[in-house]
């Protein structure tokens, strides 16, 4: 491997934020936070687990699944992911 290869920063962000039970609100919220990541120079920017919804209940979580590929919240991380230029995780 190239030597300056190596020599290249490389920014992560480890995002922590406190959820509720509103998915559009908490999209929200991250949106805001990966914005700031990827200002400060975040390549890599990682939510919580279930950064999307801290429900009351266990099944509040199985209610807001998303079949693979498709629905709200993975269709708003892939387009912070393209508007910020980073890999979103």
């Amino acid at each position: 491997m190239d030597g300056d290869a190596m020599k290249e920063k490389f920014i992560a962000a480890a995002v922590q934020m406190v959820s509720g039970t509103q998915v559009s609100a908490n999209l929200d919220k991250a949106a805001k936070l990966v914005a700031e990541a990827a200002q400060h120079g975040a390549k890599l920017v990682v939510l919580p687990e279930y950064f999307c919804l801290m429900g009351q209940h266990d099944q509040d979580k199985v209610a807001c699944r998303e079949e693979y590929g498709h629905g709200p919240i993975q269709q708003a991380l892939a387009e912070l992911a393209r508007q910020h230029g980073i890999w979103l995780a």
